[in-house]
């Protein structure tokens, strides 16, 4: 926590035009009609420069995430991953398979996220990868298990399963090392993982039904791999005994995964630095002190911010946008992709007598993105980055008068493909297309074909804000005034 001053500069009273909303001053008339002003009113703009926050923090839930639609495996950014398996192992097909001997192998095959390996805006350094990976495999197996109890274990709830993993406690481990290639050329992306024999000698040493709970670590990897989950059972994990006689004759047994989650890690040894990673719920809370912004308004208006009076909102004026600029230095970072990511903001809130936080909606500047790209994004280019905070400062201000601070949030979000694009969304293109991707890379998109503005798969990506601590932000607002004449 760092407790930190101020200056304020009010700024001319402006109209505000197309520079700040998506078309021209038609976009503050239907602004101002739905929050029930005349359109005539003027918006005036106040800026609070210099302000340091009063306390800044990281949070960071390192509780096991369910990876049952998609999971990750390896290490990047900082950050390591292990993924672990669920899998039933019947009685019936373990006695029809044989019995373990040296032949016998074992080894998980999991399918990889098409929409990552196999996409087109995939940026072209990032395949191929080959890597020869040394791969630590731990596991637990259960003790025999009744028919009932075999057949009910995979309704086990995810929370419930997921919770059992912060425990963790193996029953035997082993380390091994497997070799990976990706192409993205090939029409089914697989990765396997193969695993030492003590495993298939463990796994025989129990009869009847059991489960196998694998868990599969990597910290010194230099990729991330991302794969399907359990949700789509074709696409499952699937756990496969081998024994194979000569080159043309193998026999073997699988199983698809029951649950699968993944254990992530924090690798970062500075205790004192504010570093979020993307691909995570990392989240950077930084709190402002009230009296620099309530007195930038009193001068500004001439007359005592905020009302005292009463327990009233202090509704004298509208906040249309506000928007907190802090000082950015990319080099510090880390990301995969080598593309630009959006930094998602939130504000702290009241809702029902109770402070919550909620995600701000982004309005675009259409006029600067033009120029410079979208202002709320790390690892372009400049030295500054800049959040809207609307929401959280229209509550602000209305409440202030119960002493609290100004408190919001920050989350690495997508990877940017289109960074000076003014629509901003995914779309159908008429095949006129020629895009030229964020990385500087060209791609044509065919007539019916999803034009993408954000990448569809997170980065793991890691950024350094510890600059935030030392180096004063800019709060501006846009403001209609509901006093007078105005």
């Amino acid at each position: 926590m760092n407790k930190k001053k101020f200056l304020f500069l009010p700024l001319l009273t402006l109209l505000l035009s197309s520079c700040l909303f998506d078309t021209d001053d038609d976009g503050l008339s239907s602004w101002l009609s739905d929050q029930g002003m005349p359109s005539s009113y003027k918006v005036q703009t106040v800026t609070v420069s210099n302000i340091k926050p009063e306390s800044v923090e990281v949070g960071s839930d390192s509780l096991p995430k369910n990876a049952w639609t998609r999971g990750v495996f390896g290490a990047v950014s900082g950050m390591s991953h292990d993924i672990v398996f669920d899998f039933g192992l019947d009685s019936a097909s373990l006695a029809k398979f044989g019995g373990a001997s040296d032949s016998t192998k074992s080894f998980v095959v999991v399918r990889l996220v098409d929409s990552y390996y196999r996409s087109k805006y995939l940026p072209s350094s990032v395949l191929p990868i080959k890597e020869d990976l040394k791969l630590n495999v731990s596991w637990i197996i259960s003790d025999k298990l009744t028919e009932k109890e075999f057949n009910k274990f995979p309704s086990i709830a995810d929370s419930v399963w997921l919770q059992e993993l912060e425990s963790w406690k193996a029953d035997n481990s082993s380390d091994t090392t497997i070799s990976i290639s990706i192409d993205s050329g090939k029409k089914d992306t697989l990765l396997t993982f193969d695993f030492p024999n003590a495993l298939v000698k463990d796994l025989y040493k129990k009869s009847g039904n059991r489960r196998l709970q694998l868990r599969l670590s990597a910290p010194e990897a230099s990729h991330l791999f991302r794969f399907y989950g359990p949700e789509t059972y074709s696409l499952s994990p699937r756990f496969f005994l081998e024994t194979c006689n000569g080159s043309d004759s193998c026999n073997y047994v699988s199983y698809y995964a029951k649950h699968s989650g993944v254990i992530s890690e924090n690798l970062e040894e500075c205790t004192d630095c504010l570093i979020l990673h993307g691909g995570t719920y990392d989240s950077l809370i930084v709190e402002f002190p009230a009296k620099p912004i309530m007195k930038a308004l009193s001068d500004f208006y001439g007359d005592e911010f905020p009302y005292t009076k009463g327990e009233g909102n202090d509704v004298r004026q509208a906040v249309v946008m506000a928007e907190v600029t802090f000082f950015k230095d990319d080099s510090k970072g880390s990301n995969e992709l080598g593309l630009p990511i959006i930094v998602k903001s939130g504000s702290y809130m009241d809702s029902a007598e109770t402070v919550v936080r909620r995600m701000e909606s982004y309005k675009l500047d259409k006029p600067r993105i033009l120029e410079s790209g979208h202002p709320n994004m790390v690892f372009t280019d400049g030295d500054s980055i800049s959040l809207q905070v609307t929401s959280g400062m229209q509550d602000f201000i209305n409440r202030a008068h119960d002493g609290r601070n100004f408190k919001m949030m920050m989350r690495l979000s997508s990877s940017v493909l289109l960074d000076k694009d003014t629509l901003f969304y995914d779309r159908i293109s008429d095949g006129k297309d020629t895009l030229l991707l964020s990385n500087g890379e060209t791609l044509n998109v065919a007539d019916g074909d999803t034009v993408y503005a954000t990448f569809p798969n997170l980065d793991y990506a890691r950024y350094d804000f510890t600059s935030i601590k030392s180096k004063p932000a800019t709060i501006k607002l846009w403001l209609a005034s509901k006093r007078g004449e105005e």
